[in-house]
C-alpha cells in the first residue's frame, strides 16, 4: 500500500516476476478541495471588495454573510445548531452596527447536497478566520468573525470526504452543489457591496 496520512494512493502486487500499481480513485475531499478552486477564489474575490477596516464595509459584509448563512439555513437541519449560533452572532455585530434591514431571501442552488453545504459552511468559516485579521483591534461587530470554528465538526466531515469516492454520480452531485452554493455566496456578496 502506498499512501499518504493514512490515506490509500494505490496498491503494489507482485505479478509473477515484476510488479503491478494499481491506483485508487481520488477521495471526495481531494475532488471537492481541486473542484471548487475556481469558485472559492471568486468568493474570496467577492468578499475581499468589502473593507473591513470600514464600518460600513464591514456592515454590508455581515450583511451579505446573513444573506447566505440565511440560505443555508433553510436547507440545512444537520447544521442547524452552527448556523443558528452564527446568524445570532451576525444580528449582535449588525445591529451594533446599525444595520436593522432583515436578510433578503435567496432562492437554493439548482443542486444540492448535504455534503457540499458541509464542505461550503466549514471551508468558509477557515476563510474567514484569515480574513479577520484584517480587523481593527476592539472594534463593534465582529463576534461572528472572531468567534472559534468548531474544529471538531471539520474534522468529522473530513473523515466522511476522505472515506468517500470522489467520482461517481454522488461525487458528481456533491461537487456541483458546493460550487453552486459557492457561486450562490459570491452572487450575495456582489450584490451587498453595489449596495
Amino acid at each position: 500500500v502506498i499512501g499518504q496520512a493514512n490515506r490509500r494512493l494505490a496498491t503494489v502486487d507482485r505479478a509473477g516476476d515484476h510488479f503491478v500499481m494499481t491506483l485508487t480513485e481520488p477521495f471526495l475531499r481531494d475532488r471537492l478541495r481541486t473542484g471548487t478552486r475556481a469558485a472559492q477564489d471568486a468568493l474570496d474575490r467577492a468578499q475581499r471588495r468589502f473593507s473591513l477596516k470600514d464600518p460600513d464595509g464591514l456592515r454590508r459584509f455581515l450583511a451579505a454573510q446573513s444573506d447566505a448563512l440565511s440560505a443555508l439555513r433553510t436547507c440545512d437541519d444537520a447544521l442547524a445548531p452552527a448556523l443558528d449560533a452564527a446568524l445570532a452572532l451576525l444580528a449582535e455585530d449588525l445591529d451594533d452596527l446599525g444595520h436593522d434591514a432583515p436578510p433578503k431571501t435567496w432562492p437554493r442552488p439548482r443542486t444540492d447536497d448535504a455534503l457540499a453545504r458541509g464542505y461550503v459552511w466549514h471551508s468558509q468559516r477557515v476563510a474567514l478566520r484569515m480574513m479577520a485579521r484584517a480587523l481593527p483591534e476592539g472594534g463593534s461587530g465582529q463576534s461572528y468573525l472572531t468567534a472559534p470554528r468548531d474544529a471538531t465538526e471539520w474534522r468529522t466531515l473530513c473523515a466522511i470526504l476522505e472515506e468517500t469516492p470522489g467520482y461517481g454520480a454522488a461525487g458528481d452531485v456533491t461537487l456541483q452543489a458546493a460550487n453552486d452554493w459557492l457561486a450562490l455566496f459570491e452572487t450575495i456578496c456582489h450584490d451587498h457591496a453595489r449596495r
